[in-house]
This record gives C-alpha cells, structure tokens and sequence, in this order.
C-alpha cells in the first residue's frame, strides 16, 4: 500500500494539461532574460541610430528652455513634447522587449492563457512569509549569488589580461583610445552575455527536471484518473450486463413469432422468421447456446413453433449471421427446403 502511495509514475498527459490550465507550467525567468538581453543588445547595437538621434533632439529641446521664464502652460507644452519624443524613441526597444518575452515564454511552454482570479484566502501574510523565505526562494538567492561570483571572477581575469591594453591607452589619440575602449567594452560584455547564456541553459533543463518530476503520480493516482476518464469498469460491466440482459429478453420476445427453430440439437439454437412482403430473405431474430438455446427452444414449445434440428445449418447460422440480420446467398437452398417443410407442417396443422 504504501508503495502505491509513492509518485513513482510519470505524469499522464491529463495531468500536465489540467497543471497547464492552473497556469503551473515550466517556466524558466532565465530564458525570458537572456532572450531579452541578447536581442536588445543587437538593436541598440545596429538598429538603434533613430532611437539615439531622437533622444539626442529631446536633450537640445531641453536644454533651450534653460534661464527662461515658464508658466504652467509652457511647464505641460514642454512635458508633452518630452513625453511624446521619448516614448516615439523608445517604441522600438519597447516593442522589441514585449515580443521577446512573449516568444520566450512560448517557447518553453506553449500559448497559455490564464483567467485572472483573487483568492482571498490566499492573502496570508503568514504564508507570504513563508513564501518569501522558502526553499524555492533560498534557491533562487543561490543561484544569483553563484552567478555574480562567476560574473565578478571572470571580470577580474579579464581585467587582469587586458590592463595592458588599457594602460597602453593613456598615449593614444582620443578617438583611438574611445574605439579601443568600446572594443574591450565589446569583449567584457561578450563574456558576460555567455555567462548568463549557459545559466539560462542549465536552469531551463532544471526547472523543467523539477517540473516534471513535481507532477510525478502515485499508481493510484493513475487508476483514479483511469476511472474518471473510462469510467470505473465496475460500473461499466454492470451497464454491459444490464444491456446484454435487456437484448436477450428483446430476442427472447420475437421468438413466439418465429417461422423456425433450427437447432444442434442440444447446444445451438437459432430462431428465424420470414414476411416476404418486409424481407428479401428469412431473418434471424433470436440465437444462443447451452442455457440460451434450451431457453429458446422451451419458448418455442410454448408457442407451437417448428424445431428443426440440422446441426452445420444451426453452427453456420449462429456463427456468420448476426441477429436482425437477413441470412446470405448460400443459406438459401438450405432454408428453402426448411421453410418448405415448415409450411407444408402448419398447413397439415
């Protein structure tokens, strides 16, 4: 019992979807910031001349105003010019930055949309609490902590190997020194982006390791969720039990009205009836063996239907032909000579 109690079972995929709906899915902040930083980092690089042009305009239209005298209506003219050419400016990067986030989180989880719900009673501040200083949380500071050493390290060395060029410098042309001042800039944030790159990397395939392994399942579990999908199978041999029953009572009901009985004799029996002003041939309404077939054949009696035994013909019936359904070309011979026999019975009657 208590093995079954373990989640040792991967989670179905009912699980993962009705996890996904709760808005608990894989998602690792990681991602969503290297996507942002990488990709923001190309447009301010080669796409951001309009961005710096316009900002540049904001700073001259700014500095015009300086020692002049401004009254309210000059004060709300000037914050919506400023206001305006700043966000125009930044449009891009903005965009940028909200298309990033939304594919990032995409690629990690599929389009998802939550219905936004408060919970009162999620308003603890007991549970917050615990919330923030939780183990998840202690994580998290770990993680961050690991990677600004790392960060902080790999800064230093590379300060170490390029103070060379740093101090050579000193003796340069201004312009020069400016481009080899952005060049190690290039290379001391190059070193940076990787390294937030391969956390991001490694944090993914964590978070979805813990993820998946935090929806793991007991064996019960399963079974239950087996039983709310299927239904429980109790249940459904009960419904097929009670529908096998009400089948046979419907046979059992069109057996009075039955042309023949043809039987084993003492295994098989098969009933048929032909109206050749509904059918095209003779049908059969009512088959069974053993318990079904002696059953058959006391109804039968009861109400004066023929009872012929010819053992093939009842095996070949009851295995080929389904009830309701009218019996094929190669019984037909065989079953004329019956129903011939039949008649000629009733009519001597």
């Amino acid at each position: 019992m208590a093995d079954e109690e373990e989640k040792t079972e991967e989670p179905t995929d009912k699980k993962i979807e009705d996890a996904k709906k709760e808005g608990n899915v894989p998602k690792s902040i990681e991602v969503t910031g290297v996507a942002i930083l990488f990709f923001g980092s190309l447009y301010l690089l080669f796409f951001s001349g309009s961005t710096v042009d316009e900002l540049t305009k904001l700073m001259y239209y700014s500095y015009g105003f300086i020692g002049e005298e401004m009254d309210s209506t000059v004060w709300f003219s000037i914050t919506y010019n400023i206001l305006i050419i700043f966000l125009t400016s930044l449009a891009p990067l903005l965009i940028l930055v909200l298309v990033l986030t939304l594919v990032a989180n995409w690629a990690q989880f599929g389009y998802l949309v939550t219905p936004l719900k408060i919970d009162l009673q999620k308003i603890d501040p007991i549970k917050g609490f615990k919330n923030v200083f939780g183990f998840k949380k202690v994580i998290e500071a770990l993680k961050l902590t690991i990677k600004l050493i790392i960060i902080f390290i790999v800064m230093t060395l590379l300060f170490i190997f390029t103070k060379d060029m740093f101090l050579s410098m000193m003796d340069q042309e201004t312009t020069e020194a400016i481009g080899g001042m952005i060049e190690l800039t290039g290379y001391f944030l190059a070193a940076i982006l990787l390294i937030i790159i391969i956390f991001a990397i490694i944090d993914f395939y964590f978070t979805r390791h813990y993820y998946f392994k935090s929806l793991k399942m007991s064996k019960q579990e399963i079974k239950d969720e087996f039983k709310n999908l299927e239904g429980d199978p109790q249940v459904k041999g009960r419904i097929r039990q009670i529908q096998r029953e009400m089948a046979k009572k419907r046979m059992m009901s069109e057996v009075p009205e039955a042309d023949v009985v043809i039987t084993n004799p003492t295994h098989y029996a098969v009933a048929l009836k032909y109206d050749n002003e509904v059918d095209s041939a003779p049908k059969v309404v009512a088959k069974g063996v053993d318990f079904i077939a002696v059953r058959i054949k006391e109804i039968a009696n009861e109400n004066d239907v023929p009872i012929v035994e010819n053992p093939a013909l009842a095996r070949s019936l009851y295995d080929q032909i389904e009830i309701d359904q009218e019996i094929p070309n190669e019984f037909y011979k065989a079953m004329a000579e019956i129903l011939t026999y039949v008649y000629e019975l009733k009519n001597k009657r």
